[in-house]
């Protein structure tokens, strides 16, 4: 259900232009403007801000849906023929001329057939109702092509007087052909013509003769060449006819004058109107040229909630990289926010796609707040957020003598200053920039403030002490950018449970770094190297156990398919097998209960038992999860299924989600080689399970 309360806070700097231009918005919304059929569409989407109204925005989204609807029923209406008619309005007080009054009622005749579109399309119900809502001036759009043609000449029948003024300016040219002929033939039998074409200057037309006194003596001359040896002379007999003709175009000129004063003054009397059915073109044009931008993006229609909702991305990009690369080059993002946990900790190496998921994040849920489509799948679910804010790149200004920590401490005591509920804030390299210690300490009180706020957080960090903060945190969770250890290069994937190490020293290593300086590194790094090792224990144990869940629940359902046959037959042998396959499914449940009931009571201690040096004792925790694991008839089944591999098998990838064959089977590196799209990717063995039912 949407929200349309009222933000909380005033809009000024719920959104802060500087927070928008580094997610991306200044150029994705140009790119979409440039897409736009019409000028008032285009400026409309530029004019574009998340902190529009919140019924604007969701009209927007369901006019969005409809212009979908009617394009993919080839029923989508016409934009062309439309300038910048607000531009034209504007100038009204100066007087409009013919081409820019044609323009108006081009735009006005563009607005009546997108309302008869939507009379005769009643099941868009959005955008007819904003279509039809126009007080349309219909009577002036008849006034103007009365008067004027398609090229925006006044027309004769636009003044009574007109029609006879052009007629008499029509015999006047006429009379006025004759004479220069009867002129030319004279001049020319006499020798005095340099050529027997006439030569306009101005309204005139003169003809060009020899300087000679006789040339002088044929008429009144207006010009010379510059040798001085031609004349440029009106004939006398073509004189007082050109007068004539010059004084019936002053006649006319004056006649028109008015006619366009008339059309202006109505106009400007219609102004009103006319904007606001600009304004229904504009959005019209909005709602189309976002489907088209959807379309080229592989995007969707996020469903909309209210601002203290959950975020979901599904298959989430951020528009900018699919101008420069192809779709399927880019690493999609799947999240969810604000459901189980309201601060999600990212970690990785630098260049892993960190702040890219920042930029994706920010970027779409601010769309969705403006009434736009987003660059993700179906499925994604975005709250119409009271405000966003970002603490993203270096901010050192040497005009300001802002250090890089003093610009991340300026922007956070703005952002902590508006978060709110249903606010999205979004920290890149969080506690960076000063002491690691100190950092750290700031970095985990900032995180504080902010979920005490009520304000939905995504931070990034190298800071190992943040990573520990967020597993202490009941609305924490921890996340880590995939990376490949054996090329130690970024995968781009957003992993939520599994924190990640920075790994600069086997980057380091792998880019020709000096052994020494390497084994010096090593030793230091080790030393600190416990609460890395803490987490990836921990990540592991997760995947593990989220794997097992997963399994488990495919043999739940497996089992409850089999008892739905069981019931149908009445065979002893069938009730027998039912029993053995209730068992095992109990067996299963169990496990999940188990492994719920360990992680909630022995969670908790992870940290303090880290802290106070003593790490047995979550070692211990561990290894008492894996036995568990290992003596269940499920784990069994799974090991069972795992020596049966063999090259073709074929398999279930809960990762993936998605069914592959084993190209190969590595039993010594527990490893499966498969076949993913067009790429032969490395699977551990403990993230497979079968495709179907279990190996009996």
């Amino acid at each position: 259900m949407l929200d349309s309360s009222p933000d909380p806070r005033p809009f000024e700097n719920a959104f802060p232009e500087a927070s928008l231009e580094v997610l991306g918005w200044p150029k994705t919304i140009e790119w979409m403007a440039s897409l736009a059929q019409t000028v008032p569409g285009a400026n409309q989407i530029r004019a574009m801000h998340p902190s529009d109204d919140l019924a604007l925005a969701q009209a927007r989204h369901a006019r969005g849906r409809e212009a979908l609807q009617a394009i993919e029923a080839d029923v989508a209406p016409g934009f062309g023929g439309v300038g910048d008619p607000l531009e034209v309005l504007a100038r009204c007080d100066q007087g409009l001329d013919g081409p820019e009054l044609n323009a108006v009622a081009s735009t006005l005749e563009r607005l009546r057939e997108l309302r008869r579109w939507a009379i005769a399309h009643p099941e868009f119900a959005a955008l007819s109702t904003l279509l039809q809502e126009v007080n349309f001036p219909e009577a002036l759009l008849q006034q103007l092509r009365n008067c004027l043609n398609s090229r925006g000449e006044v027309n004769d029948e636009a003044d009574p007087g007109l029609a006879s003024a052009r007629a008499g300016i029509r015999n006047l040219r006429k009379k006025r052909a004759s004479a220069l002929d009867e002129a030319i033939e004279k001049l020319s039998r006499r020798g005095l013509l340099r050529q027997t074409q006439p030569v306009r200057r101005g309204a005139r037309l003169l003809l060009a003769v020899k300087a000679t006194p006789q040339g002088r003596g044929a008429g009144v001359v207006h010009d010379q060449s510059q040798s001085g040896d031609t004349l440029f002379l009106e004939p006398s007999s073509v004189l007082q006819v050109a007068n004539e003709l010059t004084s019936a175009h002053a006649r006319e000129r004056r006649m028109v004058d008015a006619v366009l004063h008339r059309l202006t003054t109505e106009v400007f009397r219609a102004r009103t109107e006319i904007e606001f059915a600009i304004l229904a073109l504009a959005e019209t044009d909005v709602a189309f040229t976002s489907v088209q931008w959807l379309r080229l993006v592989g995007g969707s229609w996020p469903e909309l909630l209210s601002a203290d909702a959950p975020l979901t991305f599904r298959e989430a990009r951020h528009p900018l990289l699919l101008q420069s690369m192809s779709r399927e080059d880019i690493q999609p993002l799947g999240l969810e926010l604000g459901d189980a946990y309201d601060l999600l900790v990212v970690t990785g190496p630098n260049t892993g796609g960190k702040t890219v998921v920042l930029k994706t994040v920010g970027l779409l849920a601010a769309m969705a707040r403006a009434g736009l489509p987003v660059s993700a799948s179906e499925g994604t679910r975005l709250p119409m957020l009271h405000g966003l804010d970002a603490d993203i790149g270096d901010a050192q200004s040497l005009e300001t003598s802002l250090s890089t920590f003093s610009g991340h401490l300026t922007r956070i005591c703005r952002i902590l200053k508006n978060a709110s509920k249903g606010y999205l804030v979004l920290l890149d390299e969080l506690g960076t920039g000063t002491d690691p210690e100190e950092g750290a300490a700031l970095g985990q009180a900032v995180l504080e403030a902010l979920l005490d706020s009520g304000a939905r957080v995504i931070a990034n960090t190298h800071l190992g002490a943040l990573k520990l903060f967020s597993l202490d945190l009941a609305r924490a969770e921890n996340a880590s950018m995939e990376f490949d250890p054996a090329t130690l290069s970024p995968k781009y994937r957003l992993l939520v449970g599994v924190p990640g190490a920075s790994h600069a020293v086997e980057v380091a290593e792998r880019l020709g770094l000096q052994s020494h300086v390497l084994e010096r590194a090593k030793k230091l790094s080790a030393r600190g190297g416990g609460a890395d090792q803490l987490l990836a224990d921990v990540g592991r144990v997760r995947r593990d156990a989220e794997l097992m869940r997963e399994q488990a629940a495919v043999q739940e359902a497996d089992l409850r398919e089999t008892s739905k046959r069981m019931h149908v037959e009445e065979s002893d042998s069938r009730r027998r097998q039912g029993l053995r396959e209730g068992e095992s499914e109990q067996a299963y449940l169990e496990l999940n209960r188990n492994l719920e009931s360990l992680l909630a009571n022995e969670g908790s201690a992870m940290y303090r038992s880290f802290k106070d040096a003593d790490a047995s004792r979550f070692h211990g925790f561990l290894e008492q999860l894996r036995q568990l694991m290992a003596t269940t008839p499920f784990a069994q089944r799974q090991d069972e299924f795992l020596r049966s591999l063999k090259k073709g098998s074929t398999i279930w990838v809960p990762r993936y989600r998605e069914q592959m064959m084993i190209l190969k089977v590595n039993r010594r590196k527990e490893v499966v080689f498969v076949r993913h799209g067009t790429l032969e990717i490395e699977i551990p063995m403990r993230e497979i399970t079968w495709a179907d039912r279990p190996p009996s």
